[in-house]
């Protein structure tokens, strides 16, 4: 699995969309805009990341 800057995932709890997002010192974290809130998860390492993604998430296909 690589992580890119942009994909989207679904939670496989609640199947709220999520924006995969790098910052600039390389850490990744989890961002959803919605119209009534703007919500950023903390962020982690890659590898944290990984395991988290393939534990609660599914990527969105690109079609």
């Amino acid at each position: 699995m690589r992580l890119k800057d942009g994909n989207f995932y679904t939670d496989s709890r609640t199947n709220k969309v999520y924006r995969l997002n790098e910052d600039n010192k390389g850490s990744w974290y989890l961002s959803t805009h919605d119209d009534e809130d703007h919500d950023q998860m903390s962020r982690t390492s890659g590898r944290n990341m990984m395991k988290m993604l393939k534990s609660f998430y599914n990527k969105v296909n690109d079609s």
